[in-house]
């Protein structure tokens, strides 16, 4: 129980220098009740879980399930590579609590979501091999991050310092084509004001399915479920963050097939969460953290993918989350009504146990 919770997020400390996703183990869920799986099983749907935060193989299921209804070719690579970073880190010995719970399987089922989309390969095949290695990369680098970052959390770094390698590579030696990936058009034929409400509804879902770099709203829904399965609250964040993301696209004028197709929304989305997840809700403050880092996001996504395109020809997938999350997480402690969760897992029960540790110090 309480232990066991404790040691997890101890042995995330010391891999990561302080908890990266969700790393107590033993908190209350609505999940539970899930059927136990082999262990090599439970640890990869775990994986997919965490790109999300949710450290739960029924999630991870939730989110396969949308990435199979949006496209089968993506949902293989995905799974290849959060299979092979899962393996990789298995076979090198690293942290077994880590490995068990997901922490490094994430970055491989994101690399495998990006080779399908930016990698124009015509047989799956090479597409599979690429990604198996790729996701066996992404472990080694998560692992080396660990050893480095000690006052954030490493997001998903390891997965962007994988992708955009490999990209860049596919870039110099022109093997296959990269598919364009920008938050905004230089001459939009129809501006995102202009969206009807049904578009707009679509477009804060089509945000959170571009999170596994997916244009498809039912596919939003289905992970949006995955995050509602564990916790509603962080659900409610990554919903938030995304209309905020396509509403921040409505006032800098961007065109509005990107911001239907959630390019505005899935870097505000994934950093609204992360304030969900690792601090405690107290008060207004969090709230406000949460939705002034989803519109910073959206502005950096702009800004860094801007400069990504030019000099480099590669998009910068999750690199703006990566950023403001950081900048958001050094704010714990120095604003009132800040206060990081000593184990990192939901909102509901990090201010469960925030309530339980002032009680027990009261005592």
């Amino acid at each position: 129980g309480a232990s066991s919770a404790t040691a997890v997020a101890v042995r995330a400390r010391a891999l990561c220098g302080t908890p990266s996703q969700s790393s107590a183990l033993k908190a209350p869920s609505p999940l539970a009740d899930f059927p136990a799986l082999p262990a090599f099983a439970d640890q990869a749907l775990r994986g997919f879980g965490q790109v999300v935060f949710c450290n739960s193989p029924a999630s991870g299921a939730l989110i396969g399930a949308g990435l199979l209804w949006a496209d089968p070719c993506l949902a293989a690579l995905a799974a290849t590579g959060c299979v092979s970073a899962t393996a990789a880190a298995r076979v090198a010995g690293f942290d077994a609590g880590a490995v068990s719970a997901g922490l490094f399987g994430y970055n491989g089922a994101l690399v495998g979501c990006a080779f399908a989309v930016f990698l124009g390969f015509e047989y799956m095949e090479p597409a599979m091999a690429a990604t198996a290695a790729g996701g066996a990369a992404s472990a080694l680098v998560t692992s080396r991050l660990g050893k480095v970052l000690t006052a954030v959390p490493q997001w998903t770094l390891a997965f962007n310092a994988t992708a955009i390698s490999a990209l860049l590579w596919a870039r110099r030696s022109s093997v296959p084509s990269i598919a364009p990936a920008t938050a905004e058009s230089a001459a939009p034929d129809r501006g995102a004001a202009e969206m009807s409400l049904g578009e707009w509804c679509s477009s804060s879902l089509t945000g959170v399915s571009q999170i596994f770099v997916v244009n498809d709203a039912i596919s939003g829904a289905l992970m949006l479920a995955s995050i509602v399965a564990y916790s509603a609250g962080a659900a409610a964040a990554t919903l938030l963050g995304s209309a905020l993301g396509a509403g921040a696209g409505a006032a800098w004028g961007a065109d509005a097939e990107d911001v239907k197709a959630g390019l505005w929304g899935f870097n505000p989305a994934l950093t609204s969460l992360a304030v969900s997840i690792f601090f405690v809700p107290l008060g207004f403050s969090p709230l406000v953290l949460a939705c002034g880092s989803a519109v910073a996001s959206a502005v950096a996504t702009v800004v860094i993918s801007g400069a990504f395109r030019e000099a480099l020809e590669v998009p910068s997938c999750t690199l703006p989350f990566c950023l403001v999350a950081s900048g958001c997480y050094l704010l714990a402690g120095r604003l009132p009504g800040l206060v990081l969760a000593a184990a990192p897992h939901s909102p509901e029960a990090n201010l469960r146990a925030f309530r339980a540790a002032a009680a027990a110090s009261a005592r």
